[in-house]
């Protein structure tokens, strides 16, 4: 069994801002960005604050969340029907905006490869699509576009001070 890789309150949100100020130098704001928080179970926290931290013009940030299958499910039918229907739902936000695709951890990318390929191959969407990772392990095959921070998986359970007991992570 793994150590845990202990993230406190205090660390998360300090990541946060130090990346909401990496994305506002760059000029990614809530007059050009959608929020998307990828596993809103474990995203919603960095999401929130995200679009709070990227107002522009007295604006917040539009954005919204959409789960996941966990390591032990797959994209079936009911997850494949939930992104078509958010993104069906929220299409009007995503005119004229690039999405910012957002997790707290990043463990494979699995998620994220899988997301990007069905916005553009089964909904048709074009709108530029970045990704950004509160911490991303090290050895993951998808690299996110902003990290906070990397962590070794194999070496340590990424953990976060909120988090309870989850079934679906073994």
């Amino acid at each position: 069994m793994r150590p845990e890789f202990e993230v406190s309150q205090k660390q998360e949100t300090v990541l946060i801002y130090d990346l909401s100020r990496e994305l506002l130098e760059r000029d990614i704001n809530a007059g050009n960005t959608v929020i998307v928080s990828v596993s809103g179970d474990y995203s919603c926290i960095v999401g929130q604050i995200l679009r709070h931290s990227l107002s522009h013009d007295g604006e917040i940030c539009d954005g919204f969340s959409v789960d996941v299958p966990y390591p032990d499910q797959t994209w079936d039918d009911r997850y494949l029907l939930e992104l078509r229907s958010l993104f069906d739902l929220y299409r009007y936000k995503l005119e004229d905006k690039n999405i910012l695709l957002v997790e707290a951890g990043v463990i494979r990318g699995s998620n994220y490869k899988f997301m990007i390929e069905y916005l553009r191959d089964g909904l048709g969407i074009t709108n530029k699509i970045e990704t950004l990772a509160l911490y991303e392990n090290s050895g993951s095959k998808f690299k996110s576009d902003f990290v906070g921070e990397y962590y070794n998986d194999e070496l340590e359970d990424l953990t976060f001070w909120w988090e309870q007991f989850n079934n679906h992570w073994r």
